[in-house]
Formats: C-alpha cells, sequence, structure tokens
C-alpha cells in the first residue's frame, strides 16, 4: 500500500513541471556597420639562406615585426645551438 502511494505521489508531482511550453517569436532586423581595424597582410619574402656555418649552429628563421605600425622583415640568421633564442608567445595588446 505504500508503495503505491508514494508511486502516485511521485507522478503527480513529476506531472507538475511538465507543462506544454510554447513560443512564438517575431525579429525585425537591420545591417549595422562594425567599425573594425583595417587589415594589414604583409607581402612574403623570398631570401636566400647562407650556408650553416658549423655542427653546433641553429638557423634561426626570418620574421616581421611592427615598427611604427608597419610590419618589417627581419632576415633570419644562424645561431649557435648554446644562445639560440627560446620562442615564446606574447600576447600584445595596441
Amino acid at each position: 500500500m505504500k508503495t503505491k502511494l508514494i508511486a502516485t505521489l511521485l507522478l503527480a508531482g513529476s506531472t507538475m513541471f511538465a507543462a506544454p511550453r510554447i513560443s512564438v517569436g517575431v525579429g525585425f532586423g537591420f545591417p549595422v556597420p562594425v567599425a573594425s581595424a583595417p587589415v594589414v597582410v604583409a607581402p612574403p619574402v623570398v631570401a636566400a639562406v647562407p650556408p650553416c656555418p658549423g655542427p653546433d649552429y641553429a638557423g634561426v628563421g626570418g620574421y616581421y615585426a611592427y615598427v611604427g605600425g608597419r610590419p618589417v622583415w627581419h632576415a633570419g640568421y644562424w645561431d649557435h645551438r648554446a644562445f639560440a633564442p627560446r620562442y615564446e608567445v606574447r600576447h600584445f595588446r595596441r
């Protein structure tokens, strides 16, 4: 008897939250211009790589760096492995 009563109460209690849900939506919109910074794409660089000066040297590739707000190409070079740069990612804010 108690089992039937508990089952009935659980069933009746769970139907309180099972209400039908109806929603109707209407939307109107128009394009809004978004002011964004211009995208600057640097041109590709083709450069000759000099031969390796020795067995303990590592090649450091060239890269673009911003100087005065414009991309400037810095050529690659050979550096001794003990002094080769370690790369890290930094997030700069303008």
